[in-house]
């Protein structure tokens, strides 16, 4: 007789991809689909700090990748926004711009890990897995 396989099914995490370019905010979407973690994940997107900030008021997220510069709010602007509302969420922050100032301003900002563009996908995975990981310790 044959032992039946038992899939353990993965939590579900949520995610909020806040970047302007779609095709960044979709690829990113997608690359979550395919992440091989203990979770599986929900990922709802945001093209700038104004919509993420409206969605973050709605509900809460348990993982944030958020591009730095965008239009009418930057993402800087948006994580001084989450912190005087005293949103705890882990923040993945991406950006084209790979200047040392604005990497200790991110950090500083209390951010999980700053990656820059073009980012591999293995480490963003890796990240992506440790930041949620990070965030189930803290509960």
């Amino acid at each position: 007789m044959t032992p039946i396989a038992t899939k353990t099914a993965r939590a579900t995490k949520s995610v909020l991809v806040v970047d302007d370019e779609t095709a960044i905010a979709r690829m990113l979407k997608d690359a979550l689909g395919l992440f091989k973690h203990d979770h599986a994940y929900t990922v709802e997107t945001a093209a700038d700090g104004i919509d993420a900030l409206a969605a973050l008021k709605r509900r809460q997220y348990d993982l944030i990748l958020l591009d730095m510069y965008m239009p009418r709010m930057s993402g800087l602007q948006l994580l001084e926004e989450m912190r005087r509302l005293n949103v705890q969420t882990p923040v993945l922050m991406l950006t084209g711009n790979d200047d040392a100032r604005t990497a200790a301003d991110a950090l500083s900002s209390g951010i999980f890990a700053y990656i820059p563009k073009p980012f591999d996908l293995q480490h963003l995975e890796h990240l992506v897995s440790l930041a949620v990981s990070s965030r189930s310790a803290a509960r």
